[in-house]
């Protein structure tokens, strides 16, 4: 039985990136072990100050929950087997951790990739972007059309 693990923050573009890998419903392939990994976003610091670390644990949970529930349903309809799990510390070695414990498995980023933001890889030998420096914040572009067109 093949295992993947997944590693997702946005179950919409999850959905995208999986459902093609998937078989046939009536198809002779075995069923695989699928990890379901959710990478909640950060809460920023005024929240973060204010929630204690199991208020925050359990909203990370739960956040992971509500994006892979509509993946997992779709997963087991297939007769796979499904887990989840929610991303903890720095994703190569969480990657690692979970190899560990399963043992061969392919390893699946389908994290919607961010504008002028580059990801943590998810493996070691995850090739890596190199970081646009010609990117420019939305402000500065809206505040140089307002000059232009003042100027005219």
């Amino acid at each position: 039985m093949e295992t993947f693990i997944v590693y997702l923050d946005d179950k919409h573009y999850a959905l995208q990136q999986i459902v093609p890998m998937l078989p046939a419903k009536g198809s002779e392939n075995g069923a695989a072990n699928w990890i379901l990994i959710g990478c909640p976003p950060r809460l920023n610091r005024h929240t973060g100050r204010w929630l204690t670390h199991s208020a925050q644990k359990k909203w990370r949970q739960e956040w992971t929950r509500e994006a892979t529930d509509e993946l997992l349903n779709m997963l087991q309809d297939l007769g796979n087997t499904v887990s989840v799990r929610t991303a903890e510390g720095p994703l190569a070695e969480f990657t690692k951790q979970v190899k560990g414990e399963v043992g061969v498995a392919r390893v699946v980023d389908a994290r919607r990739p961010k504008l002028s933001v580059n990801l943590p890889p998810v493996t070691s030998d995850q090739p890596q972007e190199k970081p646009n420096n010609w990117t420019l914040p939305g402000g500065v572009l809206a505040m140089s059309a307002v000059i232009v067109m003042a100027s005219e």
